[in-house]
């Protein structure tokens, strides 16, 4: 639809130079009812009317000096479409997934209280990680606060108690291990191990820093 287009393309212009967004940015628009995408929009963008004028001013003032290959690349660089052509750490939002996975088990429910315990970090294979506020634990907690604190140690255990078998198979359902076959050329799969290269260590990290 034009309008979310429109108003996609104009908030993310302003958020990537407002924030000095060297890498650009990419925004996606969906109904959440349905997956329908609204409005896809990628930051720098470039005029389809005139698709091979550059939109970098350093890029123009090299232009000559280039050699036609180096020319070609940079066009197709600025015509990829980053929204779903590169994969990306979706980060504490993925928290949901595990959070999903633990309720439909029965591992947990919503509000147990003080079930959950954050002592700043927790030691996998080794391997400390942090909370992200270890400084000041975030203590006694039941799942809901655990997500409301974004609280790194209580998922990663959740994930050990879910392995990696049932935690791999939540993510086939929810259909990360595969492509969404989204009506546009270009699209990039998951990035995930097979489910036997993954040890406590793998599954740490997919649980709170996956790229999809």
């Amino acid at each position: 639809m034009p309008q979310f287009s429109g108003i996609a393309e104009k908030y993310l212009a302003e958020a990537c130079i407002d924030n000095n967004c060297t890498d650009g940015g990419s925004v996606i628009v969906m109904n959440p009812n349905n997956g329908d995408i609204l409005a896809m929009a990628g930051y720098p963008n470039f005029n389809l009317n005139d698709p091979f004028a550059i939109n970098n001013d350093e890029l123009k003032s090299n232009w000559d000096n280039m050699s036609q290959e180096d020319r070609s690349n940079a066009l197709q660089q600025m015509w990829r479409n980053k929204a779903i052509s590169d994969g990306y750490e979706p980060g504490s939002t993925f928290k949901l997934i595990t959070a999903s996975a633990a309720l439909e088990e029965g591992i947990t429910d919503t509000d147990n209280k003080g079930e959950f315990n954050c002592s700043g970090s927790i030691e996998i294979a080794g391997v400390r990680i942090k909370c992200w506020r270890y400084y000041r634990p975030h203590g006694a907690q039941s799942l809901r606060e655990a997500l409301m604190n974004s609280c790194n140690p209580v998922f990663i255990g959740i994930g050990q108690k879910l392995g990696v078998h049932t935690y791999y198979s939540y993510l086939e359902k929810f259909g990360f291990l595969r492509k969404t076959g989204v009506d546009l050329p270009g699209e990039a799969g998951s990035i995930f191990l097979a489910e036997d290269k993954v040890g406590p260590v793998e599954l740490r990290y997919y649980i709170i820093w996956p790229k999809i």
